[in-house]
């Protein structure tokens, strides 16, 4: 089949031009997605976002040395 250009909505609320097969499995897709950006809740099959890990640093403590020879 010939594939055409649709405008495809992204997870972020955004909209980016695909070249996409228009099908009925498509289309039903596409209007699932387009609820959940007017419900704003996630995509239907999208992973949830992970948080981005920090690794805080632990506060140095003082090391003495002891000077006697």
């Amino acid at each position: 089949m010939a594939k055409s250009m649709d405008k495809v909505p992204q997870a972020d609320g955004t909209y980016k031009w695909e070249m996409v097969e228009i099908t009925q499995e498509y289309l039903a897709e596409r209007a699932a997605k387009e609820e959940a950006l007017a419900n704003g809740t996630a995509f239907p099959g999208a992973k949830a976002e992970a948080k981005p890990k920090t690794t805080r640093r632990k506060k140095s403590t003082k090391v003495e040395e002891s000077t006697n020879s």
